[in-house]
C-alpha cells in the first residue's frame, strides 16, 4: 500500500511540473520559443534603468478588463471572451493540485487563494521585469478566480466520494 502511495505522489508531482511547465509557456512566452540571452539582456536593462517599468502601458485598475470584456461578449464571436475564460481555466488545475500536493487533508480555501494570487503575481512581476508582457490587475482576480473554482471542485469531489459511514447506509432510503 505504502509503495503504491509513493508511486501515486510521484505521478501527481510528475504532473504539476508538467502543468507549470505548460502553465509559464501559454503565460510568458504565448506559446513562442524562450532566447534566455534576450530575457537576461531585457533584465539587466530593467534593472539599470528600473523607471522604464512605469512608462510600460498596463491595467492597474481593478475590474476594467473583466468588465469590458463582459460587456463585449457576444455568441456571435465566443474569441472575446478567451481572455476572461483562459485565464481562470488556466489556474484551475492548479486548485486541484494544490490540496492533493501539501497535505494529507488538502489545503485551506485561505492556501489555494494565497497560493494562486500568488504564482499569478510572479507572472505578472515576471512579465515587467523581463519586457515580455504587460501587468493586468485582473489577471490577478481571474486567475485567483480559477484557483478557487478548482478548489471548489475537488471539495465537491471529496464529499460526494467520500466513504459513508455503516449509520448512513443503514438509515438511507435506498437501502430499505
Amino acid at each position: 500500500m505504502r509503495h503504491t502511495t509513493s508511486k501515486m505522489k510521484m505521478v501527481l508531482v510528475a504532473g504539476f511540473v508538467i502543468y507549470l511547465y505548460v502553465l509559464i509557456k501559454l503565460i510568458l512566452f504565448k506559446w513562442g520559443s524562450v532566447d534566455v540571452h534576450m530575457l537576461l539582456y531585457q533584465l539587466q536593462h530593467t534593472l539599470h534603468q528600473p523607471n522604464r517599468i512605469f512608462d510600460r502601458p498596463g491595467n492597474y485598475t481593478p475590474l476594467k478588463e473583466i468588465l469590458r470584456g463582459i460587456h463585449s461578449m457576444s455568441l456571435w464571436n465566443p474569441f472575446l471572451s478567451t481572455n476572461l475564460i483562459g485565464n481562470i481555466l488556466a489556474f484551475i488545475p492548479l486548485g486541484i493540485f494544490i490540496p492533493k500536493l501539501f497535505t494529507a487533508r488538502g489545503a485551506s480555501f485561505i492556501n489555494v487563494c494565497f497560493l494562486s494570487l500568488s504564482l499569478s503575481l510572479c507572472f505578472e512581476v515576471t512579465q515587467l521585469l523581463l519586457f515580455i508582457g504587460t501587468f493586468d490587475v485582473d489577471d490577478l482576480i481571474l486567475n485567483t478566480s480559477g484557483g478557487i473554482v478548482g478548489w471548489v471542485a475537488w471539495r465537491l469531489f471529496m464529499i460526494r466520494n467520500q466513504p459513508q459511514s455503516h449509520e448512513d447506509l443503514v438509515l438511507s432510503p435506498s437501502s430499505r
